[in-house]
């Protein structure tokens, strides 16, 4: 069997699918990658700190995190990168700014060189167009998750958080391998407060939790809940993902509403319980 052709079709092999190396001219990805450093992180490790020299980080497998500070210690979550996806882009074009990157889980990935790529996006159009479109979809979501943040009450904060973790495991289950701190950390609140909502959720039939990583037991369930709510969540091949933006959710469409059908049992359960949390 031949093996690669080239660094990225290596990638490839290693399970890489899509993001933003795919954008980028052949030949300008093929010369970053071969300047670049690959490198497997355990869970947990700092890749980047807000007062290093800027990086920009490629995510082949794994989930990175990336993260603000306060000056008592307490941390915010900005966003994650999966497979595909870069981290420390806005580093390289706009300079040092105060955020850190962290590993969520065991990842792999790629540093690429940073003169070099400041030097491709000066001198190549295509190049200079990619890292637009990728500032532009990360400032997107980063305007879509600070109103989510300032709208949304903890618990469809959290819900929100835990689809965007869950991953398939082998037993076709949805895990998100998280901790009860960094989902405090993710949606700007406190554990006691992450711990009682899970306590909530996990009462209803919608999760299960053991250390440090939440099953998700009704995906469907809980994305119905946030597109209640106007957020464009839905559940394709079994994994829950945001629709873009640009779809109309069933609360925009202009459609007559269909004939009420009975709730499930979960949905039944966290009726009961945002009842008794109202009157309570």
């Amino acid at each position: 069997m031949a093996g690669p052709a080239n660094a990225l079709d290596e990638l490839v092999q290693d399970g890489l699918q899509d993001g933003f190396l795919f954008t980028l001219p052949a030949a300008a990805a093929e010369r970053l990658l071969r300047e670049g450093i690959r490198i497997s992180v355990p869970p947990g490790s700092i890749v980047y700190r807000d007062d290093e020299r800027p990086r920009v980080i490629v995510v082949v497998s794994g989930v990175l995190r990336v993260f603000v500070s306060s000056v008592d210690g307490r941390q915010v979550t900005i966003r994650y990168v999966r497979s595909g996806g870069v981290a420390g882009l806005a580093l390289v074009i706009g300079g040092p700014a105060p955020m850190s990157i962290q590993t969520l889980t065991g990842a792999s990935v790629v540093a690429l060189p940073v003169d070099t790529l400041r030097a491709l996006v000066a001198r190549e159009p295509g190049v200079a167009r990619a890292c637009a479109e990728e500032l532009t979809r990360e400032l997107y979501r980063a305007v879509a998750d600070v109103s989510e943040q300032a709208f949304l009450p903890v618990r469809e904060r959290l819900i929100r958080n835990l689809l965007d973790l869950a991953a398939p495991r082998g037993d076709r289950s949805l895990v998100a391998r998280v901790s009860q701190q960094e989902l405090a950390d993710a949606v700007g609140s406190v554990r006691e407060v992450v711990t009682r909502t899970l306590h909530q959720l996990r009462e209803e039939g919608s999760i299960a939790t053991s250390r440090d990583e939440v099953t998700v037991l009704d995906p469907a369930g809980l994305a119905e809940e946030l597109t209640a709510l106007g957020l464009p969540w839905a559940i394709e091949e079994g994994v829950a993902a945001r629709r873009p933006s640009a779809e109309p959710t069933d609360r925009q469409s202009s459609e007559p509403a269909e004939a009420a059908t009975p709730p499930s049992s979960s949905q039944a359960r966290r009726g009961a319980s945002r009842q008794r949390r109202s009157r309570s």
